[in-house]
């Protein structure tokens, strides 16, 4: 910060360890007064190479010197400075060795390490600083297993700086105190040019309307034969650099180019950039002797200097057009600002266009810069674009990312802001198997922060704390000074383009995501768990899971650095209880993921040894299972029975929680009866019993006992009502009323139960889709087609936009039966196989191949006899379930009869017959027993007595269509109904 600040502050530094090898051996044939004064010598060589690089020396340890990069400010490059500093270093030492070995008879030798990571930096009032955290051992550790001349780099050093150094990896690292091998880098040689790009790997993207600009200024310069002046501006990353590269390319080949940059390091660099540009130009024949004497040794007075850069910049303009090119002016110096100005306002009518590349903070020291000159800004890449850069850039690392390349995509493209640099270092991150923030993505954005005063950083870490949006109120409720306090800071943070104006009255959000990031994590954690529990406490927290990411975050950075909080333990309850609760709600509207996400993080906090971890258990289970991730909701379970060990209860509700996942999955049938004897022992255990009755339906609904079924659900409805468990009543509800689709229970009780529950879940959509998939089928049996595609067109819209997908494969299917009711039988069959792939995809095998039978039929009932054989022998129509195999018996009946093959039909029908006794469904005997009839008939069989059953069984469940169907059968063929 601008300010001195004297509050320990989070900081991302280098830290830079440098030691002697052998000192020992000097110490004990030295004496110490020698031994002083090499020393002395030796710590001055060391501090004036890590002074030049702007890094600061925190401590001498015996003959170990200690230096930090990134105190008091932050810079970008403090990794770099910090390695070239240790390359320089030992090449003093090696200088002084050779001094001290003639005269002394001593031969010195040292090692170095270098470390980068975050910190806490303490201030003192005086010069003090000292740096508290694992980096500085790292790099004590690092050094230390350097050999004599050695540098090594920690893994996020070398990152910071491969593009500027030759590294060889070494074998990993085992150091003392750490836990795990350390990945190290040997430094071969460190060289600020190197790295440059001579070609461009991807096309530029996005900056068709900015190349233009610089063309038509361009032109304009020569066509005019003037000097013009353009400042190319923009936050680090975001392509300015490689805009003015290809404007360069683009020039017409008469036009001569120099360019040279501003270093961030060094004393007395002022002319670094004109030293770049005259280095290979022939001066004495293109501006004199006197003239090329200048600007060879660039040590003459201001005025000298600046009158020989104009005479050279006139001399080459007068040839053929010129474009100088000055970046990194942000680090110029204010002689050579001056300089570049003089020229733009005093060369003579020569073609000479200034392009000056620099960041936003030039005009923050110079506000008049270019003034009455051309200005051009390089703002982010819109989504488009973006996206169109990250394919360029993953198409390059296409072997290494092409099992996730979608994924990483995506990711990158909504995390890289539009900044192209950010976006190529998202995915060298990825690329290294890396999720988090890129080192030198924080070390650009830290050095950016650190240029604010006090005040507008300490509003952007209040800021960062509420999120990637934010109000002025939720800010000002965080300073100790309140809301006046606010307003000033906000209005030059969006002058500074770190924050912009939200959609919201009185809201901000960071203009870029990596921004707030780094905000965040460069926070101190202390700061950071009260303002979070301070904004759990406001009642405008608004958005679903708020509070909870705010009380979970308040518990674990309290845990982490005041673990002996006496409020800790209150804040923990209350964080669990929060996220179990938040879960509990995204479960209920079917947002599995965030519901797993949620429970699984309020199970996690949640204190071992709670009841509560049973239920949440079976609910973490549900959502996997539901999901199709079977290994996951076993998991689930038996994270809880490590989290209650020895509990009864927990153990019998995790075995029956686990037998339903083994009926889900198709692996095995249930084992009922041993817990069965279990439960006989707890007749108070609601909730074990609870899921006992639903697994004990699930059982008979697969075997087709639908009426047993029912009485089950209804039983664990009584206990689930006795716990006073919402969701366990509304999920077996929600079961009991899919269920009446296929039980002897009446269309009309069905319809009426659904009725009730549409006015109970009127409020919760998820919830509701269930309910008017049963309605419609329902509504189709009853003949009521129009009503019954209604409830299905309202089920999808909800589906959709909840994104329900396995609700969605439900409704597919339902669809598929009331088309199929209705006589759109091609339709029905496209249904079907849709529904049934998906299913397949999602791992529920069994009702797949029910739907691939149903298919089948459909192909039959189209008179496709072949089509429908076909079908029926794939694998997929294997049945797997007693509805399936029903009728894809009645189905290979079907097929013999209307081969002519009445044997083999009867056969099967008699087989089919046998069948039905296993099932109370009355449509499923009702649509067995039709196609017996017809099977009987086509035989010259009397097919009375199968026609009259099926009749009974559509009277029975009030199917009014399929009944009108069967007595128009009967009709036509002179068989009569029964006498009542």
């Amino acid at each position: 910060m601008r300010a001195r600040d004297q509050r320990p502050v989070r900081r991302n530094v280098a830290v830079l360890f440098i030691d002697i090898v052998g000192s020992t051996e000097l110490a004990e044939r030295l004496d110490p007064e020698l031994l002083l004064q090499i020393l002395e010598r030796y710590y001055d060589a060391c501090r004036t190479e890590i002074f030049q690089c702007g890094g600061v020396v925190e401590k001498y340890i015996g003959d170990a010197v200690m230096a930090v990069f990134g105190v008091p400010v932050s810079r970008e490059d403090d990794a770099f400075r910090a390695v070239l500093a240790a390359e320089r270093a030992l090449a003093a030492v090696r200088r002084l060795s050779e001094e001290l070995a003639p005269t002394h008879g001593v031969n010195l030798g040292a090692h170095c390490g270098v470390a980068f990571g975050q910190v806490m930096v303490v201030e003192s009032p005086g010069a003090d600083v000292r740096v508290i955290g694992d980096t500085v051992n790292t790099a004590a550790r690092v050094q230390s297993a350097a050999g004599d001349g050695e540098i090594l780099l920690g893994d996020e050093v070398a990152r910071l700086v491969r593009q500027h150094a030759v590294l060889e990896e070494v074998p990993p690292l085992t150091l003392k105190g750490k836990r795990r091998p350390v990945r190290a880098w040997r430094l071969i040689t460190v060289d600020p040019e190197r790295g440059e790009p001579e070609t461009d790997s991807v096309p530029l993207v996005g900056r068709a309307a900015e190349l233009r600009q610089l063309t038509l200024l361009h032109e304009r310069v020569v066509a005019e034969r003037r000097c013009g002046m353009v400042t190319v501006h923009g936050v680090p990353g975001i392509g300015k650099s490689r805009l003015v590269r290809e404007f360069l390319q683009e020039l017409p080949g008469e036009v001569a180019v120099l360019a040279g940059r501003c270093p961030s390091y060094g004393v007395g660099a002022t002319y670094r950039p004109i030293a770049e540009m005259v280095d290979a130009l022939d001066l004495d024949e293109l501006v004199g002797a006197e003239c090329a004497g200048v600007l060879r040794g660039l040590g003459a007075g201001i005025a000298e200097t600046a009158g020989a850069v104009r005479t050279l910049f006139e001399a080459l303009g007068a040839r053929r057009p010129l474009v100088v090119v000055l970046d990194n002016l942000q680090w110029a110096e204010p002689t050579l600002l001056d300089l570049i100005e003089d020229c733009a306002a005093w060369l003579g009518e020569v073609p000479v266009l200034l392009v000056c590349v620099t960041r936003p903070e030039l005009y923050e020291s110079r506000p008049a810069w270019g003034a009455g000159t051309a200005a051009l800004e390089v703002g982010p890449l819109d989504p488009e674009d973006t996206a169109r850069l990250v394919a360029e850039l993953l198409a390059g690392r296409a072997e290494v990312l092409a099992h996730a390349e979608d994924e990483v995509h995506r990711r990158v493209t909504s995390g890289c802001d539009g900044n192209p640099l950010f976006a190529e270092l998202m995915l060298e991150t990825v690329a290294d198997g890396d999720g988090s923030l890129p080192p030198t993505v924080q070390a650009l954005l830290g050095a950016r922060l650190d240029r604010l005063d006090r005040p507008e950083r300490e509003v952007l870490e209040r800021a960062a704390t509420v999120g990637q949006s934010f109000t002025a109120d939720q800010v000002g409720a965080l300073l100790d000074a309140g809301l006046p306090a606010v307003a000033t800071p906000l209005r030059r943070l969006q002058r500074e383009r770190l924050i912009r104006r939200g959609p919201r009255p009185g809201g901000y959000e960071f203009t870029q995501t990596l921004t707030r990031e780094t905000v965040y994590a460069l926070t101190s954690k202390d700061l950071r768990a009260d303002w979070h529990r301070t904004l759990a406490e406001l009642s405008d927290a608004a958005f679903p899971g708020d509070v909870s990411h705010h009380l979970l975050t308040a518990c674990r950075f309290t845990r982490e650095v005041r673990p002996g909080d006496p409020l800790l333990p209150a804040l923990t309850d209350r964080a669990a209880a929060s996220l179990i609760a938040d879960g509990g709600r995204a479960l209920h509207r079917k947002d599995l993921p965030a519901a797993i996400a949620l429970l699984e993080g309020g199970r996690e906090v949640l204190p071992a040894g709670r009841d509560e971890h049973r239920s949440l258990a079976v609910r973490i289970s549900d959502a996997h299972l539901a999901r199709g991730e079977n290994a996951q909701a076993a998991a689930a379970l038996d994270r809880a029975e490590q989290l209650l060990p020895g509990d009864p209860r927990n153990a019998l509700t995790c075995a029956i929680q686990r037998e339903i996942l083994a009926l889900r999955s198709g692996d095995r049938a249930p084992l009922l009866e041993p817990l069965r004897v279990r439960l006989a022992a707890d007749g108070d255990d609601e909730l074990s019993w609870c899921r006992f009755h639903l697994l004990d339906a699930l059982v008979h609904s697969e075997d087709g006992r639908f009426g047993a079924a029912e009485h089950a659900l209804r039983a664990g409805l009584v206990r689930a009502r006795a716990m006073g468990d919402r969701y366990e009543e509304d999920r077996l509800l929600g079961g009991l009323c899919e269920l009446l689709q296929w039980s002897p229970t009446p269309v009309a009780e069905g319809l009426a139960l659904c009725a009730d529950l549409l006015a109970r879940f009127a409020s919760d959509r998820s919830l509701l889709v269930p309910v008017l998939v049963a309605r419609a089928r329902l509504l189709a049996l009853s003949s009521d087609l129009d009503h019954a595609h209604q409830a299905l067109d309202t089920a999808a819209r909800c589906a959709d936009e909840l994104r329900l997908s396995l609700s969605t494969i439900a409704i597919t299917q339902a669809r598929g039966l009331v088309e199929s009711l209705g006589g759109r039988h091609e339709r029905a069959r496209e249904l079907f196989v849709r529904a049934g792939a998906a299913l397949r995809a999602a791992g529920h095998e069994p009702p797949a191949s029910t739907l691939a039978v149903y298919a089948a039929r459909e192909s039959l009932r189209l008179g496709e006899v072949r089509q429908a054989e076909a079908e029926l022998a794939t694998p997929e129509a294997v049945p797997r379930q007693l509805r399936g195999e029903v009728t894809a018996a009645a189905v290979r009946a079907r097929i013999a009869s209307l081969d002519g093959d009445h044997r083999r039909a009867l056969e099967t029908a008699e087989l089919l017959d046998a069948l039905l006794a296993a099932t109370d469904d009355p449509c499923l005997h009702g649509d067995a027993l039709f196609e017996i009839a017809q099977i009987h008939h086509a035989a010259a069989r009397d097919p009375a007595a199968a026609a009259r059953r099926a009749l009974d069984a559509y009277l029975s469940k009030g199917a009014r269509l399929l009944v009108r169907r069967v007595r128009g059968w009967m009709s036509v063929n002179g068989i009569g109904e029964p006498c009542p």
